[in-house]
């Protein structure tokens, strides 16, 4: 089973012809991801997904008839053999469309262009309960929703040569590591949005990459996420900082106060610790955990909120991010 071909399914727009949301199909789309590969190549026998989704045979027929009318199913050459029966291989195009849930509400969001605050709500989304101040969503410049399966590409951008060796660079690194979390062409896709979302350099970004390789913990429990993924979720703000005359540079660990490490290492493991504590910075004044993104916010505030809540600790996002 594919975690990301998965996330990837629920976040689709599946219609009818009246253009009214189809849930049946949605409910197809989402139990053949749960079958797909790391690629997105899925097949299972029709009679599974019959029992798994508790309808009709014509049920399911429709529904995925429907996909492959929408391009959310791509029929393949390919079949597998199961009990003397030939069952079809399908292709679930994991670069169209949006990457996840999350990212699709930030993409409707940015396309409605209305400012929304939220008070700590539990979508997780706006104002960290913790804080008084709005951390920036990475993930909503830049991202309009129209790419949306059916509706076309998402238009070829000309990389430089500079662009295309530090991509290069970044997929030898995370494949030495990681080599199963490495989809060159995802990984381009993902490297674009992320300099045109965030207007960060691609340098930039390969700073952050190898930052990463050389500190997080995950890679040596073999957790480590998909290079695509890590770039789509911003992961790559929180090993960055600001140095002297505005040059970025990686990120040092944490620089805080050890009783609030340790306090938020007895609620956290060591792999999101890694990725959405350790790169924080410390504002002594304020007593406050500075964050870069508001996907930080979220996850440090589901996990270790309570925790740093009743030391006097809040979370807050620091100055000058980039919205």
């Amino acid at each position: 089973m594919s975690d990301v071909a998965v996330t990837w399914a629920k976040a689709q727009v599946c219609l009818n012809k009246a253009g009214k949301p189809d849930r049946s199909a949605k409910q197809v789309l989402v139990h053949m991801a749960s079958y797909a590969d790391a690629s997105g190549e899925a097949w299972v026998l029709v009679d599974v997904l019959k029992m798994e989704m508790d309808v009709e045979y014509r049920t399911v027929e429709r529904g995925r008839a429907a996909l492959v009318a929408a391009g959310l199913l791509i029929k393949t050459d390919k079949t597998r053999v199961h009990r003397g029966k030939r069952i079809p291989v399908y292709q679930l195009p994991l670069e169209q469309g949006h990457a996840s849930t999350v990212r699709r509400m930030m993409a409707e969001r940015a396309a409605t262009a209305s400012p929304v605050t939220h008070d700590g709500g539990s979508e997780g989304l706006g104002a960290s309960p913790m804080t008084g101040e709005n951390c920036t969503d990475d993930g909503a410049r830049g991202v309009t929703g129209d790419a949306q399966i059916g509706k076309g590409k998402d238009k070829e951008l000309t990389l430089s040569a500079g662009v295309r060796e530090d991509i290069d660079l970044a997929i030898k690194g995370w494949a030495s590591k990681a080599p199963e979390r490495v989809a060159p062409v995802k990984v381009e896709r993902a490297w674009r949005d992320a300099i045109d979302r965030t207007g960060r350099a691609s340098g930039q970004l390969l700073v952050a990459v190898r930052a990463a390789l050389a500190a997080d913990p995950d890679f040596k429990r073999g957790k480590a996420m998909n290079l695509d993924r890590w770039l789509d979720d911003g992961r790559f703000e929180g090993w960055l900082v600001e140095g002297e005359a505005g040059v970025v540079e990686p990120r040092a660990g944490w620089v805080g106060p050890e009783e609030v490490r340790a306090a938020v290492a007895g609620v956290m493991q060591a792999g999101p610790m890694a990725s959405y504590f350790e790169p924080a910075g410390w504002d002594g004044e304020r007593r406050a955990v500075m964050v870069r993104t508001r996907f930080a916010a979220d996850k440090l505030s589901e996990m270790a909120g309570r925790t740093l809540k009743a030391m006097g600790v809040s979370i807050e996002c620091e100055k000058g991010v980039r919205a």
